[in-house]
């Protein structure tokens, strides 16, 4: 008997529909994942970049004699500015109001004749506001709570902050008309978030500029400082950030797609077959050149 062995290929089997659609149901759940999982990245890219900007710190003392027939002066402050300004009870001595009306140089003069004063006199007396990490709008409020600390006068006093490209540009005015020279005191302190490049006050660090207007007359403010705006630098970083999130998001669902492509053959297109040669015998040779031969009986 001759043996034929054949090899005939297997066809890929083609995807049931079930199969199709449960691929195509996978895509639009890859990507709302995604997209989930992206979502707190960008609401904190949106917050971080509208609560980042310039901030301000520093410090206010409003203060006046205690003689004064108005009283100390008292900083009132809204809930807004409760967690970011700290009011303590300001009181100064006859030593600190001579070291700060004294020039430079002659402090030590005033320091020797001071032993001669009590400790327990007081020239004046008032409230000092500490500020940390005030936006430019609540900025702008410190000057209206200024104002108010001395009751029912007509001092005015407005403060604004504005940038321009890499400069903050600080400008202000005050009338203290109805403040008394030597008796009531104002002092103004401002720490900003770079160098300080110009100002009319006296710069106390690189960063740091203090006023003190003159009571009984109007004075203004101005100060200039250079540095990047922080608002940008963040959304800038986050942006890289979220676009660097997203092109690995899309390059694992390309994958995941290519990986689950359908590979059965195609309408109009050949499929390719590969056959192996078959093995016959000399028997089995002659059988399929003469079908007739094999069936018929063999001679005894």
């Amino acid at each position: 008997m001759s043996s034929v062995r054949s090899s005939i290929p297997e066809q890929g089997a083609p995807e049931s529909p079930r199969d199709q659609s449960r691929r195509r149901r996978l895509m639009p759940v890859a990507v709302v994942i995604v997209a989930l999982l992206l979502s707190p990245l960008m609401a904190g890219c949106l917050e971080r970049s509208t609560t980042v900007g310039d901030r301000y710190s520093g410090s206010v003392i409003v203060a006046t004699s205690p003689d004064n027939p108005r009283g100390a002066p008292q900083l009132d402050l809204p809930e807004s500015m409760l967690g970011q300004v700290s009011v303590t009870e300001f009181k100064e001595t006859p030593e600190e109001s001579a070291e700060s009306a004294a020039p430079s140089g002659s402090a030590g003069d005033d320091n020797e004749d001071s032993g001669d004063k009590p400790d327990e006199a007081v020239t004046r007396v008032g409230s000092r506001a500490s500020f940390s990490d005030l936006t430019a709008g609540q900025f702008g409020q410190l000057g209206d709570i200024i104002a108010d600390a001395y009751g029912e006068t007509s001092l005015t006093m407005d403060l604004t902050a504005k940038r321009s490209g890499e400069v903050v540009r600080f400008r202000g005015d005050t009338d203290l008309s109805d403040l008394t020279p030597v008796r009531d005191f104002v002092q103004l302190t401002v720490t900003f978030g770079g160098p300080v490049t110009a100002t009319n006050g006296d710069q106390v660090g690189e960063s740091t500029v203090t006023w003190t207007p003159a009571p009984g007359e109007p004075s203004d403010f101005s100060a200039d400082a250079t540095y990047p705006d922080p608002a940008t630098a963040a959304v800038s970083s986050w942006s890289w950030f979220v676009a660097i999130v997203c092109l690995i998001a899309v390059l694992v669902i390309v994958r995941i797609a290519y990986s689950k492509r359908y590979r059965g053959p195609r309408p109009g297109r050949p499929v390719s077959t590969n056959t192996a040669p078959s093995t016959l015998s000399g028997e089995g040779l002659s059988a399929a050149a003469d079908p007739t031969a094999a069936t018929a009986p063999k001679d005894s």
